[in-house]
């Protein structure tokens, strides 16, 4: 008998140069380049994440559904959106039917941090309501950074998600940001 896994989209925006193909590559293959390549359009990858340790620290109301997700797995399959704001139009589409959204910024670069409100107001506009967490990514150059970890804190906290500092380049807490998503994510369908 054919068992299909569970599925959803996750979108990966912000503003071009902040990492956010980096972070995609570094959690999905275990690989980091230091070539930048500007995506154009999107990136598409997909991930199986195992879910047997993220599924007991839920508390699933329908049992069911937990034996049923654990059973068949969780796939998530990763949009990394082009972020130029003026190509966004073309881009839209991407947005459509996401189940959750990664918001990333360079903390290297104010801008970044300041035009986090664009692409949030833009995900809520295309893909609703869904489970987002904000990113401040390079933290392996922290000696250069423009946006203080509490900035980012409080900047997260107006929007009541969570934030985490990561860095594709020396793997701090990418695993675990994508992991926090994913339990945003099934809490949601639980």
């Amino acid at each position: 008998m054919l068992q299909i896994s569970y599925r959803g989209k996750v979108v990966f925006c912000g503003q071009p140069g902040v990492g956010k193909t980096s972070l995609l590559a570094r959690y999905v293959d275990g690989n980091f380049s230091e070539v930048y390549h500007q995506t154009i359009g999107a990136n598409f990858l997909i991930k199986e994440i195992d879910l047997s340790q993220m599924i007991n620290k839920l508390q699933f109301q329908n049992p069911e559904l937990e034996k049923d997700i654990y059973e068949k797995g969780f796939k998530l399959y990763f949009w990394d959106i082009g972020g130029q704001e003026d190509k966004l139009f073309a881009n839209e589409y991407y947005f459509i039917q996401a189940l959750g959204a990664m918001v990333i910024f360079d903390i290297l670069n104010k801008k970044s941090f300041e035009n986090l409100e664009f692409w949030i107001s833009k995900l809520k506009e295309l893909s609703g309501d869904v489970p987002f967490i904000i990113i401040g990514n390079k933290v392996d150059k922290s000696n250069a950074r423009e946006v203080s970890e509490n900035e980012g804190k409080k900047f997260a906290e107006k929007y009541g998600v969570e934030y985490i500092e990561t860095s594709a380049k020396s793997n701090k807490n990418v695993n675990m940001a994508f992991e926090s998503l994913a339990i945003k994510i099934l809490e949601g369908i639980k």
